[in-house]
C-alpha cells in the first residue's frame, strides 16, 4: 500500500473530536460496579458490487489502532496496520443516512451512486462503545467512476477489488485484516443478492 508511516509514537488522548471516554457506576444483583466507555459517531457502510468487473470494491488504509494491536501482540504482517474495509464513514453531519453513504462513496471510491439500499443496522464495540452502524448496498460501473476517489483532506484510501468468485477466501483470510461487518455483509450478500 506504500502506507510510509514512521514516527509512530503512543501518546494520552486528551481531547479528541471523535470519541468521548467516560465511566459508568451502577448497581448489578447488589454489587456497585464501574464500566469503562467511549461515546463515539454512528456510521455507515456500504457493500459495492461493480457490476462490469464482476468484483466487490472495498478500501484499504492504515490504522493507527490495528498497528498498535499488531506490534504489542507481535503479529507479522505484509502491510503493518493496513485493514480491508466496506465503504464507510462516520455520521457526523446533519444529513440523512443516504446522504451520508451517498457522500462517503464518493470521497473514498470516486463513484457517484445515486440508489443505494439498507439492509440493516447493528451495534458495534458493545464492550466499550455501542454507537450503531446502518449497512447498505449499491451497485457500480464504471459510467459512476467521477473522481479517482482515495478520501479528502489528509486520508490515504486505496481501493481494493475481489472478483466475486474469490470472496468466500477473502472474508476468511486472516493475512487480510478486517471487521466483522464486512464478513456479515459479504455473507449476506451472497445469501441474499442473485446475480
Amino acid at each position: 500500500m506504500g502506507a510510509n508511516v514512521d514516527n509512530l509514537k503512543i501518546v494520552p488522548l486528551g481531547e479528541s473530536k471523535f470519541i468521548k471516554p467516560f465511566s459508568i457506576t451502577f448497581t448489578q444483583d447488589g454489587k456497585n460496579r464501574r464500566w469503562d466507555c467511549v461515546e463515539a459517531h454512528d456510521s455507515v457502510a456500504c457493500i459495492l458490487y461493480h457490476k462490469e468487473f464482476d468484483s466487490f470494491l472495498f478500501v484499504k488504509q492504515f490504522r493507527p489502532s490495528l498497528w498498535y494491536y499488531q506490534t504489542r501482540h507481535g503479529i507479522s504482517s505484509n502491510e503493518p496496520g493496513v485493514s480491508y474495509e466496506l465503504c464507510a464513514g462516520i455520521m457526523d453531519k446533519d444529513i440523512s443516512l443516504d446522504q451520508a453513504m451517498r457522500e462517503e462513496i464518493l470521497e473514498e471510491t470516486g463513484y457517484s451512486v445515486q440508489n443505494i439500499k439498507k439492509i440493516t443496522s447493528n451495534y458495534t464495540a458493545l464492550g466499550f462503545g455501542a454507537n450503531r452502524q446502518n449497512l447498505f448496498y449499491a451497485f457500480i460501473d464504471e459510467s459512476m467512476k467521477k473522481t479517482p476517489g482515495g478520501g479528502v483532506d489528509d486520508e490515504k484510501i486505496e481501493l481494493f477489488f475481489v472478483k466475486r468468485d474469490e470472496i468466500l477466501d477473502f472474508i476468511y483470510d486472516e493475512n487480510k485484516p478486517k471487521a466483522p461487518n464486512l464478513q456479515f455483509a459479504m455473507l449476506w450478500f451472497i445469501q441474499n443478492i442473485n446475480l
